[in-house]
């Protein structure tokens, strides 16, 4: 497969995974709840197999990100020679990095301004997703001179590390400011962090080490070996498999535990290759243009669902909350084509490369 194939591919992936976490946020903003699989507490009760398959579903979103970012890094500078000077690279992987980690910050910021008397409750920092990937993208660019192997050994070592941790020595809240950006979530008069940076570092980093990978292979032996690890019940804090569907499916994302990361890899891989077998197919260019878009779609799902969620009642049929989300997605989709349009006018040292 060549450069121009993977970028495609990361893309076309990239963009689906966007419009499943839309459909997560869809039902967050439209029904006002949102479900919380946390380390040092049990599964939450979804209520129904419906809603537990779209929380479910969007758990391959996180990790799908971290593992693609590596990708492209990875990309990127293998299309180039031996005698390539790499320090360019570097230092755009730092600054976007920065920018991901100060866009964090401003993400809720609109929303804030409808709502001043929480000022005072408002953290100064915030550790969300684009943290974690900035976080992931500032260490791994550190990295990239590494070989493969090494790339994928650090990533995997940094994954065992974090559950070894937060398994057996962070077990319970803290608001400890250093152990909430790296290691579990928790908040503080400082931070508000739901993403803490070095797990999702190591899936980066495991992306950046891939080169050459049979994805259907790959696929089918990490869902074998989380069948295996629901078999002797371990690897995902204190959910211990007893009975029934969703309890087995079920895993906990805050921080990631081994369950979880090796469950949602394997259906990404699966996805991957699925999308490698089909990749000409016309059905894929809109995920093009959201794929190419994904910072951009980012901020502008939230806000198209929290406006269009001020016109419909908070309880309404979950198949409605379905079509509200392909119409949010049918406005998303010239606004993202014409940002795109924007960008790809733009000089090779535009800012807008950053985003």
């Amino acid at each position: 497969m060549n450069n121009q194939h993977r970028f495609q591919n990361i893309d076309i992936m990239r963009g689906l995974l966007m419009i499943i976490m839309a459909i997560d946020h869809c039902y967050l903003f439209f029904y006002q709840t949102h479900y919380a699989e946390t380390w040092d507490s049990s599964i939450p009760n979804y209520g129904s197999y419906a809603v537990f398959f779209i929380r479910w579903i969007s758990n391959i979103c996180a990790p799908g990100f971290a593992l693609l970012m590596g990708m492209s890094m990875s990309f990127s500078l293998s299309k180039n020679s031996n005698n390539f000077d790499i320090r360019p690279k570097i230092y755009f992987f730092l600054k976007r990095g920065f920018v991901l980690i100060v866009l964090q910050q401003l993400l809720d910021l609109p929303s804030l301004l409808f709502n001043l008397d929480s000022l005072d409750k408002w953290p100064p920092f915030r550790g969300g997703i684009l943290y974690a990937l900035g976080a992931s993208l500032i260490f791994c660019s550190l990295f990239i001179k590494v070989y493969p192997i090494v790339q994928v050994y650090i990533g995997t070592a940094i994954v065992f590390i974090n559950y070894f941790i937060t398994s057996t020595v962070l077990t319970q809240a803290s608001s400890n400011t250093f152990l909430n950006l790296l290691f579990i979530p928790g908040s503080n008069n400082w931070v508000s962090v739901n993403y803490p940076a070095f797990p999702w570092i190591g899936i980066t980093m495991i992306g950046l080490g891939i080169r050459k990978v049979n994805f259907l292979k790959a696929g089918l032996n990490f869902l074998l070996i989380f069948i295996l690890l629901r078999f002797i019940n371990y690897g995902d804090y204190n959910h211990k498999y007893l009975s029934g569907f969703i309890n087995y499916l079920a895993v906990s994302k805050y921080p990631p535990s081994l369950a979880y990361l090796i469950l949602n890899i394997g259906v990404l891989s699966l996805l991957f290759w699925m999308i490698s077998k089909f990749e000409k197919s016309n059905i894929f260019k809109p995920l093009i243009v959201f794929g190419q878009t994904s910072l951009f779609f980012y901020f502008a799902h939230i806000y198209t669902f929290i406006l269009m969620s001020k016109f419909v009642p908070h309880s309404f049929p979950l198949i409605n909350m379905y079509l509200l989300w392909l119409i949010g997605l049918s406005i998303l989709f010239p606004i993202c084509k014409n940002y795109l349009d924007l960008k790809s006018q733009g000089s090779k040292t535009s800012i807008w490369r950053y985003f």
